[in-house]
């Protein structure tokens, strides 16, 4: 259970403690006094989104530590760790307490902690769905929503990993039409398309395209272009390095046959006369390619046309398909694959179509299931609401949970079904959509019926909190409902925020939560209350700013009849 909740620095709260005790927890109070800020911070620390709009004004930081008493993790008789609760074990010190912590900043780095262990706001949320069940008035809203109701059913059928499965065959064959239906919207397109896709391929494969084959084309066009002043400069430099007299080799010649007399008498000179003779070999060397060069110069104008056709055929087919040669010959390869993907585009289509059907067979066959367990909850749970708003004061109220089959086309994420609570409240009556027909008072009863209901078939939470859910009822109806959160106090601990004297009196813990001014602040803070001070706000509820003896009277009437 809840054992006590630390707030600091929270909206108005500066800072104060509550120690909350088994069975049935009551807090009151006028109202904006501050006990939804109580129930917020609760929320904050079980995992609700952080603001900095929490804080109380002047602060840099708020923080709320909630300390709950957990049974130990092992099983009896084993050294096992329950997997059932809580959530996160290896948070936990085996038994006892758990403590968490959460802060917020005004700089938006808050801080988590379960047991002093840092925890993501993920973990918290798995820890408080074992911890905490919150009702609250927004909840009770929620029943009017037809879509909430087969996630009730399923809930109280205990069937959750089922409809899960469903979710996912669901989720595959939507996924599946999906593909063929785009495959299918584009298959005309394509077959369109697939004639031009053949010509540019077969424009690419004619082209035989080579890498850097541009600038080799772009350096033998220019040889041509200038091949007669080539020719002349080349044969000039072949003469003046070999062929002319007086040529360089035919120098260095000279220079190597002085050097080779002078090493006869000197050795050190040999190593001069070896350099000369390298030199005039490397020279000799470019003379001969030079002259090979200049054999091979062409000045053919058909040549040139030739090089002038296939650079421009080249740049049409890089302009065309990614700029450059490297783009183009990609584009051929990615135009041959979708080719033969178009080609064979029936065969594509009848492979999905095959998919698709295996896909909605078992989607349809965990359906059938998942349809069998929800028609057989429905009716178990129509019982076991009927019985829990009979206590509440529904005398002849008729509850139905109407499970709708719907067209195979029209199936959701949620099922093959549309499921509708119905309630008939006066004999004779055919039950119509809870939504339409009930009043603010029967929808505060019925909801906590489906929690009840959901609590005595479900592995819920140990710790109940209901924020204002008395609203909209009065008188007889609100003894009933504090009977009715007393008996089930009997079996969990229940945090109930109301404003009604006749639920109130029926707190085992009574709680005040007040405001007042202090130092230019307002500061909010929480009372347990007992003997007189528990009669006088019972009677400051019944009777608002003026308790008379009456009132006080009656206050502790109805204390009286609570035991």
């Amino acid at each position: 259970m809840l054992c006590s909740l630390h707030i600091e620095n929270f909206a108005i709260i500066d800072k104060l403690e509550v120690e909350f005790g088994p069975g049935l927890n009551i807090l009151t109070g006028e109202t904006g006094a501050g006990k939804t800020i109580v129930v917020q911070a609760l929320n904050l620390v079980l995992g609700d989104r952080a603001s900095s709009d929490l804080i109380r004004t002047g602060c840099d930081r708020a923080s709320v530590t909630a300390v709950f008493s957990i049974p130990l993790l092992c099983k009896e008789g084993t050294g096992e760790v329950d997997p059932a609760y809580p959530p996160q074990p290896s948070l936990t010190k085996g038994g006892g307490e758990l403590i968490i912590h959460r802060v917020v900043s005004t700089t938006g780095k808050g801080k988590i902690t379960i047991n002093g262990i840092p925890a993501t706001q993920q973990m918290l949320k798995e820890a408080a769905e074992r911890l905490v069940d919150m009702s609250s008035q927004h909840e009770h809203q929620q029943l009017l929503n037809d879509a909430t109701h087969i996630n009730i059913v399923d809930q109280f059928g205990g069937y959750e990993s089922l409809a899960g499965s469903y979710r996912d065959a669901h989720n595959q064959y939507i996924n599946i039409r999906d593909d063929l239906q785009r495959l299918r919207a584009s298959e005309k397109e394509a077959k369109d398309r697939l004639e031009f896709m053949k010509f540019q391929l077969q424009e690419l494969k004619n082209a035989n395209l080579k890498i850097k084959e541009d600038e080799d084309l772009e350096a033998e066009r220019s040889r041509i272009k200038h091949a007669v002043q080539l020719e002349a400069k080349m044969k000039e430099a072949e003469g003046i390095l070999y062929e002319s007299a007086g040529s360089a080799c035919e120098l260095l010649g000279n220079v190597e046959q002085s050097l080779a007399s002078c090493a006869q008498i000197d050795s050190s000179v040999a190593a001069w006369k070896e350099a000369v003779s390298n030199a005039t070999s490397s020279l000799a060397d470019v003379a001969r390619d030079i002259k090979r060069y200049t054999e091979k110069l062409n000045s053919d104008p058909g040549r040139l046309e030739e090089i002038d056709d296939r650079i421009h055929l080249i740049k049409n087919l890089k302009r065309k398909h990614g700029g450059t040669i490297e783009g183009c010959i990609e584009r051929l390869h990615s135009l041959e694959e979708e080719v033969r993907q178009v080609e064979r585009f029936d065969d594509i289509i009848a492979e999905k179509e095959k998919l698709q059907e295996a896909a909605r067979v078992a989607r349809k066959r965990v359906a059938e299931d998942l349809t069998k367990k929800r028609k057989d909850a429905a009716i178990k749970l129509s019982a076991a609401i009927e019985k829990e708003t009979q206590s509440l004061g529904f005398k002849k109220l008729q509850f139905v949970v109407n499970v709708a089959r719907l067209p195979e086309e029209e199936w959701g994420a949620e099922g093959a079904e549309r499921i509708e609570f119905l309630i008939s409240p006066n004999v004779g009556e055919m039950p119509k959509p809870l939504s339409r027909i009930a009043s603010g008072g029967e929808l505060s009863r019925i909801m906590l019926a489906v929690k009840r209901a959901l609590t005595d078939r479900a592995a819920t939470a140990s710790t109940s909190v209901f924020d204002e859910v008395d609203s909209g009822i009065g008188g007889a109806t609100a003894e009933v409902v504090g009977k009715k959160l007393f008996e089930v106090a009997k079996s969990r601990q229940v945090i109930c925020i109301t404003h009604l004297p006749q639920i109130a009196s029926f707190g085992e813990n009574h709680f005040v939560v007040a405001k007042k001014v202090a130092k230019g602040r307002t500061v909010a803070s929480v009372e347990r209350l007992s003997g007189d001070r528990r009669t006088e706000e019972l009677a400051r509820m019944l009777g608002g700013t003026e308790i008379t003896e009456t009132t006080r009277k009656h206050a502790e009437e109805m204390l009286k009849r609570k035991t």
